[in-house]
């Protein structure tokens, strides 16, 4: 799953196959699977060496299982043609950026238990990302630094039978799929994981109006909002970014001890007092327009390693359905806290990322 066709995000998780890159291969699908929300059983992850660079190779089984892990509406709608087909959704991918590279459809091949090599036609492919069949790569929508890559799906149909065991493989790399068995792998229900922290669930803010009215303040800036509230300022963002055409502001306040004594008033700090002092982030958004926003595309950047969310219990919504957005209610105040990885050190500087988009702390 890579991330983007020309800059749209498509999965929820948009950085996390870059992260395979240094990750050893016995781990990857794991990995891959928990990042993302994706059932193990459905992932097979190769990783081989091509004219000097590794070239990581992602298959995912289209199947309802897929469809309910977390993937944006958009990879959804283009997948969804294929559930039952026996098809897999392919993403090659480098830590570099490069226009071109050379990976090969034709290279891949699938095998079952009792039958021979089965090397899919060029009809049997279907490009997602332009240029898929002939190696052309794209950047990473969320920066240079998380390399490039392309899409495409393969339509297997009769080559494979789902009930049984069947291998994927790019010259003499392969990855094994075993689509009815349980194993050791996690269950997953709905694309849920393992909670990352214990759940915290506290009421949706019934009255939002005045933080509504203040994010909606063309002049606004950090210094500003922090003596409104009462706020250090060195614990306040702003970021406005550009989702297509539609401008998203959003506010970011990390959740010190110090919040406790602001104005932000007691209904609000009630919500946030079993996160006060965790290294947490609480943050609002809001569009004067409907634009597309989803909670799945924050992510955590410390020391060159990228941190991304795959429960929902690593957020407290403080509005109702939150975790649920694809698009922003104009004018309407989106809030929630970002609680960090527990692999994210809080006494040193991190940054939190929206795509491309970031704020850093301290």
């Amino acid at each position: 799953m890579m991330w983007g066709i020309r800059g749209r995000v498509l999965l929820a998780s948009s950085v996390f196959l870059f992260a395979l890159g240094v990750v050893a291969l016995a781990d990857a699908r794991d990995e891959f699977a928990q990042q993302t929300g994706l059932d193990p059983r459905s992932i097979g992850v190769i990783q081989t060496e091509v004219n000097g660079t590794q070239l990581t190779i992602a298959f995912v089984f289209v199947d309802q299982r897929a469809l309910d892990s977390r993937i944006s509406v958009a990879l959804r709608q283009t997948l969804l043609p294929y559930v039952g087909r026996n098809a897999l959704y392919v993403n090659p991918s480098v830590r570099s950026v490069v226009d071109r590279f050379a990976f090969d459809p034709m290279a891949v091949s699938v095998q079952s238990e009792s039958s021979r090599p089965y090397t899919p036609p060029g009809s049997a492919w279907v490009e997602i990302t332009p240029g898929f069949l002939s190696g052309s790569f794209e950047t990473n929508p969320s920066g240079a630094s998380q390399g490039s890559g392309s899409e495409g799906i393969l339509v297997l149909g009769n080559a494979i039978d789902p009930a049984k065991p069947f291998t994927i493989s790019y010259g003499s790399a392969s990855a094994a799929f075993d689509l009815t068995s349980t194993g050791a792998s996690a269950t997953f229900t709905g694309g849920a994981t393992a909670q990352s922290h214990e759940p915290i669930v506290v009421p949706a803010l019934e009255d939002v109006t005045r933080l509504e009215d203040v994010l909606a303040l063309p002049d606004l800036t950090a210094p500003s909002l922090a003596v409104l509230f009462g706020l250090d300022p060195s614990l306040v963002r702003i970021l406005d970014v550009q989702v297509r055409s539609d401008a998203i502001r959003m506010i970011f306040i990390r959740l010190e001890e110090s919040v406790r004594s602001s104005t932000l008033g007691p209904e609000l700090l009630a919500r946030l007092n079993p996160v006060i002092g965790t290294g947490a982030v609480m943050v609002w958004a809001w569009s004067a327009a409907a634009a597309s926003f989803s909670p799945w595309g924050f992510y955590i950047q410390q020391s060159g390693t990228n941190h991304v969310f795959f429960s929902n219990a690593s957020f407290v919504e403080l509005t109702s359905g939150f975790l649920d957005l694809a698009h922003l209610i104009p004018n309407e105040l989106a809030a929630a806290v970002i609680r960090l990885p527990k692999s994210v050190d809080p006494s040193q500087s991190f940054t939190v990322r929206y795509g491309t988009f970031g704020v850093s702390y301290p």
